[in-house]
């Protein structure tokens, strides 16, 4: 359904109540932050949402949340039709404090071993469009069909190829040498034959000569 989001800080109501079902403890909004998520080995989130082709934030809280209001924000956007996958990694999600961005080095990286929440935010700011005035939003519509952590892998060294994949490649490169070989055979053979006529005639023109 459609619903509107008056300022990025403080959050909406409605915004208040998607963060609390999403804690890390058991899902009903009480406890926040009692137990968090060990996410240490994993290198991002990914999600699965259908939206309206609009602009939308995952919201990530930790232990610090509580201590300076301090959290951590990936914008993604959504197709207007259809389903988006969106892959958000850890390292870069943005620090905010208090609704408001914070400077390089003003704040740590994201302890990704001490989730207590996530949360789906829309900011109108977010849209490249001016807000008239306080009070007034934008609709919007966002369906989150899963959330999963991902790792990354990296890429192997040898790509493993089946046996008669293996064997086609290796009977295409011996049929490439063979047809090489015999180029070089031609080649070599009709070098030869030119090297070896030119004696012959001069041979049948000394004859000539000494027969005059």
């Amino acid at each position: 359904s459609a619903a509107c989001l008056k300022s990025e800080v403080p959050p909406a109501p409605a915004a208040r109540a998607a963060a609390a079902g999403m804690d890390a403890d058991d899902g009903d909004g009480e406890g926040e932050g009692e137990a968090g998520l060990e996410l240490g080995e994993y290198s991002g989130l990914l999600l699965k949402a259908s939206g309206d082709g609009q602009v939308y934030t995952m919201v990530v809280r930790t232990s610090a949340y509580e201590l300076d209001g301090l959290e951590y924000r990936h914008d993604f956007r959504t197709r207007a039709k259809g389903f988006t996958t969106a892959r958000l990694p850890f390292a870069g999600f943005a620090p905010y404090r208090d609704g408001k961005p914070v400077q390089a080095g003003g704040a740590p990286e994201l302890d990704r071993r001490s989730i207590s929440g996530l949360a789906l935010g829309f900011y109108p700011q977010r849209q490249g469009v001016r807000v008239a005035k306080e009070g007034v939003g934008l609709p919007f519509y966002l369906s989150l069909a899963r959330v999963k952590a991902y790792r990354e892998r990296d890429e192997p060294e040898v790509v493993y190829l089946s046996a008669g994949a293996a064997a086609a490649d290796l009977a295409a490169d011996d049929a490439a040498a063979a047809v090489q070989q015999k180029d070089a055979a031609t080649a070599l053979a009709m070098e030869e034959q030119a090297a070896g006529g030119a004696p012959a005639g001069e041979e049948e023109e000394e004859e000539e000569e000494g027969g005059g």
